[in-house]
């Protein structure tokens, strides 16, 4: 039965593996940034200051009106802009830092002034107020007589050790937001190959399966039985018509390649006659990691046919006769889906089978270092290539 390809879900968990530092480094973001936006928000505070009409000419319907007239004439912001310092340009003084508060049949004035400072918006509420009394004074008995009733009191900071409390988990929450957005703008971009059923559906090529690989540092190598899923994929790889197998993979890959191959090659030997193909470090790694002793014990009466494991590294390597020969290519788990079509149409074509191999990663191993290789006086083994038939 076909596996399935990968969800939505699937794809989202796989990229929170992948990508799991950004996506940390988002939550951490939010969680630092809010309450530092909390402590440091700077949030006006308002201070009033009371003016009282005290002898009334003018009708009460009409005083609110004649009040906002008067106060938006420019007397009142020059004041502001002579006296308070910093406090912007006369046009924009009001009402971003003064306004004026005219309730309808009554007699009282409200002068509000707003800064971040308590004490600055006292100081800007006192000195609009007095101005303020001032033009309405001007214009003589025929409307009034005005006064300061109250000044302006600076007012008592506000609290803000609540919200910084709440800050802090919604700016983790906020992080997380981001985070998911980033990892699926990320895998929305790459579009990630993450199963054999992914690439199947992408390319159309057959997958042989996925086998975790044990990370190691370059030039050591790992022992067969620390891959995971490597001996569902050699049966599959014996159950193909094809007597010659050849490994490619992009140059990147290469290690990771040679070193999937050597331990193929170790599991196919117990039972089958199997023939590695390779440079010096495979060579040397099959010598080490392959051995008769370790091999079948009826050795000599294996009916299984001889199989040869090429290791395509070098180009007489990966020029078969295409009717004896199959090719795995190895992939990396998480490859973009056009960087797999390309490696398919580079690497894959003319053979007999076409083949997938996806490679995760597992956990890190010391692992062992292959021995060197011993020089040899013969010729390198010539392989039979048919004309047109390359990869």
């Amino acid at each position: 039965m076909r596996p399935d390809s990968t969800d939505a879900v699937g794809m989202m968990r796989w990229g929170l593996r992948r990508y799991w530092v950004p996506f940390l480094l988002c939550v951490l973001l939010g969680a630092v940034i809010a309450p530092l936006a909390a402590v440091n928000r700077s949030t006006p505070t308002d201070a009033t200051a009371l003016v009282v009409t005290v002898d009334r000419t003018v009708e009460l319907a009409a005083l609110p009106r004649y009040g906002e007239q008067v106060f938006t004439n420019g007397q009142v912001a020059q004041a502001l802009v002579n006296d308070i310092e910093g406090i912007g340009s006369q046009e924009d003084v009001i009402p971003r830092k003064v306004s004026l508060v005219a309730e309808q049949d009554t007699i009282i004035f409200e002068v509000v002034g707003r800064d971040v400072d308590p004490e600055k918006a006292a100081a800007i509420a006192n000195t609009a107020a007095e101005a303020f009394v001032g033009a309405l004074n001007d214009a003589g008995a025929g409307v009034g007589t005005f006064e300061l009733q109250s000044e302006a009191e600076v007012p008592e900071e506000r609290d803000s050790g609540l919200g910084t409390v709440f800050a802090i988990p919604v700016g983790v929450v906020s992080g997380v937001v981001l985070g998911l957005a980033l990892v699926a703008g990320l895998l929305v971009a790459r579009r990630p190959v993450v199963e054999g059923a992914d690439a199947e559906e992408a390319t159309g090529v057959r997958s042989l399966g996925t086998v975790t690989a044990p990370r190691t540092r370059r030039g050591r190598f790992a022992r067969a039985e620390e891959f995971g899923g490597l001996v569902p994929v050699c049966r599959r790889l014996l159950a193909l018509p094809t007597p010659t197998v050849v490994m490619v993979s992009r140059p990147r890959q290469s290690w990771a390649r040679t070193h999937l191959t050597v331990a193929m090659a170790r599991v196919l030997s117990l039972i089958a006659d199997i023939r590695v193909v390779g440079g010096p470090d495979v060579q040397a790694m099959v010598a080490d990691s392959v051995t008769p002793e370790e091999g079948h014990p009826d050795v000599g009466r294996r009916v299984a046919p001889r199989l040869t494991l090429v290791d395509g590294s070098d180009l007489p390597n990966l020029v078969h006769p295409p009717l004896t020969t199959a090719t795995v290519l190895v992939v990396p788990e998480g490859i973009g889906s056009a960087a797999l079509r390309a490696a398919v149409v580079e690497h894959l074509g003319g053979s007999a089978e076409a083949r997938l191999l996806m490679v995760r990663g597992g956990p890190r191993r010391g692992g062992a270092r292959p021995p060197a290789a011993k020089p040899t006086t013969q010729p390198p083994e010539r392989h039979p290539a048919a004309v047109g038939d390359g990869l």
